[in-house]
């Protein structure tokens, strides 16, 4: 028996042909990409998350076959590019006052080669001679760590300066930041020095 489709408005019936996977795979990457920026690999996981809901009555090899070939397809018209990805977060990551350990492991979370991560944070800091150096003083800004710091209450000063400085290295040091980077930075006793510091490295 024949049904009306509401979304277009044409009569369906159990014979007709299907859209071809690969069509359909299309669709959802344009849609996808026209909002969000993506590597090869975020795009892969959104269209297979895409066909375990949508496309369950397609065989399991041309479910693989389309989303290859969506992601080839994407790539040659300029949609999907992993290296120019691998440069806007490595930018955005900078911006945060991200260190290059952490940066690096965001980007492998795209299962990005480690040439095309390279590549990425050297362009970010092209003219930035150290780039770690400005990310932890915009870490430090950022988290009132050492020098920017607010320690008047009651509660910070029952705490004495090396036991401040311990606890910003530990702070530093998970946000992936060589220990004599973070050294410098918190050794400054006045935030405009570093302020000076940062203007000259942008």
């Amino acid at each position: 028996m024949a049904r009306l489709v509401p979304a277009h408005g044409q009569l369906w019936t159990p014979n007709m042909p299907r859209k071809p996977a690969n069509i359909r795979m299309m669709t959802k990457a344009v849609d996808y990409l026209g909002r969000y920026a993506s590597s090869r690999h975020k795009l892969g996981q959104i269209l297979q998350r895409f066909a375990n809901r949508k496309l369950t009555d397609y065989e399991a090899d041309d479910i693989a076959a389309a989303i290859q070939q969506t992601i080839d397809q994407c790539s040659q018209l300029g949609y999907v590019d992993d290296g120019q990805f691998a440069v806007t977060v490595a930018r955005n990551e900078r911006r945060l006052g991200r260190s290059q350990s952490v940066i690096r492991q965001r980007l492998r979370q795209h299962a990005l080669s480690d040439d095309i991560i390279a590549r990425a944070i050297a362009e970010v800091d092209e003219n930035n001679a150290n780039g770690d150096m400005q990310a932890a003083i915009r870490f430090a800004q950022r988290r009132r760590l050492g020098p920017f710091a607010k320690r008047h209450s009651a509660h910070h000063q029952r705490l004495n300066s090396h036991q401040w400085k311990k606890r910003d290295l530990g702070a530093m040091a998970r946000a992936g930041f060589p220990m004599v980077i973070s050294q410098q930075v918190l050794d400054h006793d006045n935030p405009d020095t570093i302020n000076d510091l940062l203007c000259q490295t942008e």
